[in-house]
């Protein structure tokens, strides 16, 4: 989830306005308007970034990320968010209807406009109009469309090299976020990786569905990801001179996806970093996540998996795949600093949004990081951030630290 503000907007029409059949009992709407505030190994805690040099602000402002930062170090919250989730029902018919999209506009690709495609091809190769990077159309026999990537080749083209993956987070519009808020260009200029963003997933979990959604239409980005993308990407006409080592990672919804999508296709990725993700597809907190991710765009997660599904990509309860390869996971503690409460004092919406998500990936993390030390798998780094909330710049801090981490795969 990359935008928490949007979060918080949201409440105005989901809670406000429940499902007109059925009135709430009294304490769940108060539930879920909270778990909607919650849903944008060696321990090595990082230090916090420095503080932004400080600009004029009414003093409102001032006094309200003051006292956000306070709240947020609460040792109570943790517990009441732990609190919160089993009470959300996951299925109940209000939280079920269509939820206005957050982010934009109803998909490109509804269901009546999917095509044939026999095979997955490059149907377009071009400049990208914003950023100094390539993008490729590729046909997805999966997916019923051209699916758009965005690609940084390697910076010596000469010699082979790596591919590495980077997932979005919940709007995963058609500029990634790895590009715009991310600065990957900068971060990983120097790196003699090929790096593949993905776009247009929007509130998918990068999952293969089991129903196509009637608002977000088809999403089968497991098999994409897995199979039509690398069969394009590592053919010698695409021109990257890739060497046939995968790797990949995201933030938030994409972490969460990547740690799935490599657990489940080991044989296929050589390492895998998450910043901020959740990892069980069957634990309240974790699947009220993921649900909410698909909600906040007008999708029914209802329609991602069926409940066996849910057990078969659940990480957490089986991690095995994970054994023999690199890596990485990142997550803050949700606790306001100044860098954070400076960076947001103006929108004390997003201050809180992020703060919420932050600790509820938090609680995410240390299950999962239990779970893989409980499976023997402890070759994992696992970094525990002492503050820090739902934030890209954090996630460009880490990147680095995680690519060089997961590359010795």
């Amino acid at each position: 989830m990359e935008n928490p503000r949007a979060m918080f907007d949201h409440l105005s029409f989901t809670f406000v306005h429940p499902h007109p059949r059925r009135k709430p009992r009294g304490w769940v709407p108060v539930c879920a308007m909270l778990l909607c505030l919650c849903i944008s190994p060696a321990i090595s805690p990082q230090p916090a970034l420095a503080a932004p040099v400080l600009s004029p602000v009414d003093p409102v402002h001032e006094t309200g990320s003051q006292v956000l930062e306070a709240w947020s170090h609460k040792p109570e919250l943790h517990h009441d968010i732990a609190q919160l989730s089993p009470l959300i029902p996951n299925d109940a018919p209000w939280l079920r209807h269509t939820v206005f999209n957050l982010y934009g506009t109803p998909t490109r690709y509804p269901v009546e406009s999917l095509r044939h495609y026999s095979a997955p091809v490059l149907l377009e190769h071009t400049p990208d109009p914003m950023f100094p990077v390539e993008r490729l159309k590729i046909a997805s026999p999966a997916m019923g469309r051209a699916v758009e990537v965005q690609v940084r080749p390697a910076p010596n083209r000469n010699f082979q090299a790596p591919t590495l993956v980077l997932l979005d987070g919940a709007t995963a519009p058609s500029q990634s976020g790895w590009l715009r808020e991310g600065q990957v260009l900068d971060t990983m200029k120097n790196e003699q990786v090929t790096l593949i963003m993905p776009t247009e997933g929007t509130g998918s979990n990068y999952a293969d569905w089991a129903q196509d959604d009637p608002y977000l239409g088809r999403m089968k980005w497991e098999t994409f990801l897995t199979q039509e993308l690398p069969a394009v990407i590592e053919n010698p006409a695409s021109g990257f001179n890739t060497d046939g080592r995968r790797y990949i990672g995201g933030l938030s919804m994409g972490g969460s996806a990547a740690v799935r999508i490599a657990n489940r296709h080991p044989d296929k990725y050589r390492g895998v970093f998450s910043l901020s993700g959740c990892y069980s597809t069957t634990e309240d907190t974790s699947r009220n996540f993921l649900n909410f991710v698909t909600r906040s765009v007008g999708g029914d997660p209802m329609l991602t998996w069926d409940e066996s599904g849910r057990a078969r990509h659940d990480t957490v309860a089986n991690p095995q795949g994970l054994k023999k390869m690199p890596v990485y996971i990142f997550t803050a503690d949700g606790n306001v600093v100044e860098a954070d409460r400076v960076k947001h004092r103006t929108n004390l919406k997003q201050l809180a949004g992020a703060t919420i998500l932050e600790k509820v990936v938090h609680a995410c993390t240390v299950e999962f990081d239990q779970s893989l030390r409980s499976h023997g798998i402890d070759h994992a780094k696992v970094v525990y951030q002492d503050g820090g909330i739902h934030d890209w710049m954090y996630y460009k801090q880490q990147l680095p630290l995680a690519w060089a981490h997961i590359r010795q795969g």
